[in-house]
């Protein structure tokens, strides 16, 4: 992937998450995202084995991975995870820049605070049985010492991922003037998004690859692939077949089999380790 085709797929899944409206996705049972009569997100297409070109291939798995996004922002958070909330704590707006429909602040926080960290930054802290009026969400381009970086996206929101029409919505408006130089606003740190970034990245890297054919298609080019699976020791081929689930055996079988294409999904949904296609 070129430096402009990683930074246009870069803009557009910040447009997208940053536009969120975390109060809805997180304490109402309405969410910013359509919803069909059984309560689930629309536009999500049935993940098929092969694909006819990159953009079905693209429009198949993007709704999933911000679904993935969605749920990793709302799901609930032990006291004892790192990666969870910390509760709100005080920041101060330190420097101010616009670029490219960002805003990008720099902000003296605590050391709580991480890289690729996705935060709430608000006008006040949240309170049962008030909703808020000025909130948005803001991700950690990097820290310096005691300063964080915060790309934010206050423009408007988008509906169903069309990053070309962009709906006003107040609450965002009203966060405009708030980053402003020496400002004190509230900030919360929801969740890591290191690996859904890194996961949309290789998505729209797909029609860089020189074996995109291969994944499209699910088959390779060659028939012929003789007897070329490697072959295991009796003993160590019982060890692994004892101590390894039937997901596990079928990743470790595949790999064995040296087929030219091998996709093995890790612990992403939290179900173990297994063969995925």
């Amino acid at each position: 992937m070129g430096a402009e085709d990683h930074k246009a797929c870069i803009t557009r899944f910040f447009k997208i998450i940053l536009s969120w409206d975390y109060y809805l996705l997180k304490y109402s049972k309405e969410t910013s995202c359509d919803q069909n009569d059984d309560g689930k997100a629309t536009g999500l297409r049935k993940v098929k084995q092969t694909y006819n070109d990159v953009d079905d291939y693209i429009s198949t798995f993007e709704p999933l991975i911000f679904e993935e996004a969605k749920a990793q922002i709302t799901r609930d958070k032990s006291d004892d995870d790192d990666e969870g909330e910390t509760g709100w704590m005080l920041g101060m707006i330190m420097e101010t820049a616009e670029l490219d429909g960002f805003h990008l602040p720099m902000m003296l926080c605590e050391e709580s605070i991480k890289q690729n960290d996705l935060l709430v930054i608000s006008k006040q802290k949240f309170e049962v049985g008030k909703t808020p009026k000025s909130y948005a969400f803001a991700f950690v381009e990097h820290r310096q010492q005691e300063k964080i970086k915060l790309r934010m996206h206050l423009n408007g929101e988008y509906k169903e991922l069309n990053t070309d029409k962009v709906v006003k919505c107040s609450r965002l408006m009203s966060m405009r003037p708030l980053i402003r130089k020496e400002n004190q606003l509230y900030v919360l740190k929801v969740c890591s998004l290191s690996t859904i970034v890194r996961e949309y990245v290789a998505l729209w890297s797909i029609s860089s690859l020189p074996f995109k054919d291969l994944i499209l298609s699910a088959t390779e080019s060659n028939s012929n692939k003789g007897d070329r699976a490697w072959k295991i020791s009796e003993p160590l081929k019982e060890f692994i077949e004892t101590n390894h689930n039937k997901s596990q055996l079928e990743a470790i079988n595949a790999g064995l089999s040296r087929n030219t294409f091998v996709l093995i999904q890790w612990k992403g949904a939290g179900q173990g380790w297994g063969k995925e296609g």
